[in-house]
């Protein structure tokens, strides 16, 4: 498995699925990356069910800058997890949108 760096993305590819760059590395079990798009109400719970898990996560704000621009919360986060927990973080997301 690869990582890339500036993407935070893990893949079984010799470029970075988002960004196209052949600068890769083995990943590591610490390593964040990047699990899903979430909206907001849903990161929230996440994170705390996550918690309780005791998987660590990350969540970015993520949207449109006229909420930012006026000072609002975003709409979304961009979700970071260990990539030790990858595979299952999207498996609850997968089982939650199913």
């Amino acid at each position: 498995m690869n990582f890339c760096e500036s993407c935070n993305i893990a893949c079984n590819d010799e470029r970075c699925p988002k960004c196209g760059s052949k600068k890769l590395r083995a990943i590591n079990e610490d390593d964040f990356c990047f699990v899903a798009k979430v909206d907001r109400f849903f990161g929230d719970n996440l994170k705390d069910w996550l918690k309780e898990e005791n998987i660590e996560c990350v969540l970015m704000p993520y949207g449109a800058g006229v909420r930012a621009r006026f000072a609002l919360p975003l709409e979304s986060y961009l979700l970071y997890v260990r990539y030790k927990n990858l595979e299952y973080v999207r498996q609850i997301i997968s089982d939650t949108n199913a």
